[in-house]
């Protein structure tokens, strides 16, 4: 068994060892953080706008920056590019500055900036701020201005570049558009030029809105064919309830909206009033009483009347029909006249529709992508920005690495550390070779304390052979006897 107490000793005995070790950690890691170049971070931060569109953009189309994760992402790595890190090194000469182009010295020009370029991006750090639309731009230096005018420099390359990419993608788009347009411009004048051709050679004459005379025509009988057929059915219709009346089949009282007469609707609604009196009547006097005698005889005169003046205008009604009959037949006639007359075949119709549709379609779109261009052209030099700065950069005060206080503290505590944990591997070694080398012997006389103390810092042997022999008790392990005989 490790003894923790005898281990707690040796910890307090050993206090000036661990205190040389602590010490001993601290002075190196003092020499290491007071030789070393201190390195300066300066901090920009931009905001990317998600919404930011194009001028005049529909509201649906997609953003500059895409959705928020990929978005944001694919700013990060563009901010780190060398698109934008290239003109940092070349405004501020980094190809010269020893701190960036040290290992660059014996290249060539071109190997030289990118390398330089690399370890521009090497001493970046670029981040998103939680879950926001800010980024951090940090940048590394030996110097504190430095670190913060590169700082500056990139988010403003950043801005720069995006800015050109989008005047870049608006001229790649309006020579695109105009070389599309030249195309187009073709084929409309070769489709209009076939379907004036066809109709000279067909001699198919048009209106003024375009469209043929026949067609013009044939189209008005058409509509009034249509008008005369609903006024033939309302006639009809009419006078088969009339017809229906006279059978008995239906009552007088709907045909309201059929005769469509005011007398006819007076002599309807006295008619209702009649045949309520005579029921009411009905039910409470006999069948030859003087009053619902008079009743049945003021419904019978005014059936009668209805039945006159419906039949009046029944009359009228065969008429309409034969009228609408007529205007129906005249019609059908004069289409059936159009048609024979005409020298225009429905083939023709159909090959000068095909034409006149492929003629209006590439119309369609040789103005839709001329107004297209016409509106890059004008815009091609408004730019909306996909981010701006909302912090610049300042000189740091404090370097960013080595943290002196924090290293000389942590330095303290390993030192520490490491001094109680030689101490302690020491004295369990200690005990461990003490208990495995040989059997420890008890005596029965009381060992004095200040030889016990002395002994602890005895091998084994030597304390075996410092104590005198007198009775040895074995017991499995050792133990300690009283000095009394036993009883």
């Amino acid at each position: 068994m490790i003894d923790p107490w005898a281990i707690a000793r040796k910890l307090y005995q050993r206090l000036p060892v661990i205190a040389l070790v602590a010490l001993l950690a601290v002075g190196l890691t003092a020499a290491y953080v007071f030789t070393v170049p201190s390195i300066y971070t300066a901090w920009t931060r931009i905001v990317v706008d998600p919404s930011s569109r194009k001028p005049f953009e529909d509201a649906n189309a997609p953003s500059l920056v895409g959705s928020e994760a990929l978005g944001l992402d694919t700013q990060l790595l563009i901010v780190s590019s060398a698109a934008v890190l290239e003109p940092v090194v070349t405004e501020y000469k980094l190809v010269e500055d020893p701190e960036f182009a040290k290992e660059a010295a014996a290249d060539t020009p071109e190997r030289r900036v990118g390398k330089v370029t690399e370890a521009l991006a090497k001493a970046m750090t670029v981040s998103r701020e939680g879950a926001t639309y800010i980024i951090s731009i940090g940048v590394k230096s030996q110097s504190a201005q430095k670190s913060a005018d590169l700082s500056q420099a990139v988010a403003k390359s950043y801005l720069r570049e995006q800015q050109q990419f989008q005047l870049n993608s608006s001229r790649q788009l309006a020579e695109q558009i105009d070389s599309r347009l030249i195309g187009l411009r073709e084929r409309v004048r070769e489709a209009e030029e076939k379907v004036q051709q066809f109709r000279a050679e067909k001699r198919l004459q048009s209106a003024v809105d375009g469209t043929l005379l026949v067609g013009q025509e044939l189209g008005g009988l058409n509509t009034q064919l249509v008008e005369a057929r609903s006024a033939l059915a309302s006639a009809t219709a009419a006078n088969e309830e009339i017809q229906r009346y006279f059978k008995r089949e239906v009552a007088p009282t709907a045909l309201g909206e059929v005769v469509n007469s005011p007398r006819v609707t007076q002599l309807l609604e006295e008619y209702s009033r009649a045949v309520r009196s005579e029921a009411s009547l009905a039910a409470a006097l006999l069948p030859q009483h003087p009053s619902l005698l008079r009743a049945k005889a003021e419904v019978a005169r005014i059936s009668s009347l209805v039945r006159s003046e419906i039949q009046a205008i029944g009359e009228g009604k065969k008429v309409e029909l034969d009228v609408a009959r007529q205007r129906v037949a005249n019609l059908e006639r004069q289409m059936e006249t159009l048609r024979t007359s005409s020298n225009v075949s429905d083939q023709d119709l159909i090959v000068l529709r095909e034409l006149e549709t492929e003629a209006k379609s590439t119309r369609a779109v040789y103005e839709n992508v001329l107004g297209r261009a016409k509106e890059v052209a004008n815009l091609e030099q408004i730019t909306m920005p996909v981010a701006r700065i909302i912090s610049q950069a300042q000189p740091p005060e404090y370097p960013s690495w080595p943290r002196k206080k924090i290293l000389l503290a942590l330095a303290g505590f390993v030192g520490c550390a490491l001094g109680v944990l030689l101490v302690v591997v020491a004295e369990v070694w200690r005990q461990i070779r003490v208990r495995y080398s040989a059997p420890a012997p008890v005596v029965d006389s009381e060992v004095p304390a200040s030889e016990s103390a002395a002994a602890d810092d005895l091998k084994p042997a030597d304390v075996f052979q410092a104590v005198p022999r007198r009775r040895i008790v074995y017991s499995g392990s050792p133990k300690v006897s009283t000095g009394h005989p036993k009883r």
